[in-house]
């Protein structure tokens, strides 16, 4: 892993075209660029809203944004607990295995920890083998019959404090 100065930021309302190229990027990755249906002023609309619907991290290097990660609150009535769900996680195919992914769930984490959230969950493509891999290595556990991935409780603060 390079030894990077990753940047993480709140979106701002100057990055809404940058964020619908992420989405647009991430699709591609994921085979769904057919149900792509991302634009600016929709992406406005919710990520602009009071209060927000949905919130975006951006991952910088150098300046340059180069991943990005998209989530909303969610709850748990089983734990009695908000949560967030995390809809989006992309980083740019050069910069993988940089830190910057991790980066952008470390950031996540903390944000988790510090609106007492009790976990933080996904869903992953089952033949996503190096985002498994990743998941499984921030501290994610895979959910074989729901195919969703969960940090919960210690893994939590564990992340954010690594």
């Amino acid at each position: 892993m390079a030894n990077l100065d990753i940047k993480i930021r709140e979106a701002e309302l100057e990055d809404l075209e940058l964020i619908v190229d992420f989405i647009s990027q991430k699709s591609e990755f994921d085979g769904s660029k057919n149900q792509l249906r991302a634009t600016a002023d929709k992406l406005q609309q919710t990520l602009f809203c009071q209060p927000p619907l949905v919130r975006v991290l951006l991952a910088e290097v150098a300046g340059k944004a180069v991943g990005f990660a998209l989530f909303n609150s969610s709850y748990s009535s089983l734990l009695t607990q908000p949560c967030l769900w995390l809809d989006d996680l992309f980083v740019q195919a050069p910069m993988r295995g940089m830190g910057v992914g991790t980066a952008l769930l470390k950031y996540l984490a903390k944000i988790a920890e510090s609106t007492n959230c009790g976990r933080i969950e996904w869903t992953v493509n089952t033949g996503n083998a190096p985002g498994i891999a990743f998941y499984e290595k921030q501290g994610a556990r895979i959910l074989e019959n729901i195919r969703v991935c969960r940090i919960d409780g210690s893994a939590i603060a564990q992340l954010a404090n690594k």
